[in-house]
């Protein structure tokens, strides 16, 4: 699961990574070395013109009765919530690291990993983003959440 990551790479070097060909003069990006759920993060998105952007969009769509900043990768093809989003809203989620914690006994302090792919700043994770009216402000917004799956050997 992905609940935190970093991003230091400035807009010219996420445009060079992910040939992004429009955006980029209307964005402003700090550095973000603790990204959370709820804030408006950059992605890289085809437009209505078939050309990459880069966009500001907020991660993680509030329900009822849980922030959802994840997509389950398994299943996603069937599930309702996600299925249009799986066919018509596909996102690249540029990072530099992200970070996970290992689970511990109940009381214990849990320890914080940082992974990192060495000579690849910036990396790309697989996200979707759909349209989705924010209950605080009564707008509706482009909204995106990262996909995961069950971790391979180099995770465990």
């Amino acid at each position: 699961m992905c609940g935190r990551y970093r991003r230091k790479s400035d807009k010219q070097k996420i445009a060079k990574a992910f040939p992004v060909t429009t955006g980029l003069d209307a964005l402003d990006l700090d550095p973000d070395n603790d990204i959370a759920p709820g804030s408006a993060q950059p992605v890289v998105f085809v437009d209505e013109n078939g050309e990459r952007k880069l966009e500001l969009m907020r991660w993680a769509f509030k329900l009822p009765h849980r922030l959802l900043f994840n997509a389950r990768s398994e299943g996603i093809e069937i599930s309702k919530f996600w299925k249009d989003a799986f066919l018509r809203g596909r996102v690249i989620v540029p990072a530099d690291a992200i970070f996970e914690w290992k689970e511990m006994p109940k009381g214990q302090k849990k320890p914080k990993y940082e992974f990192t792919i060495p000579g690849q700043e910036p990396f790309g994770m697989a996200g979707l983003w759909k349209v989705w009216k924010n209950p605080k402000t009564d707008q509706w917004e482009r909204t995106f959440a990262v996909l995961t799956g069950e971790p391979n050997e180099v995770m465990l």
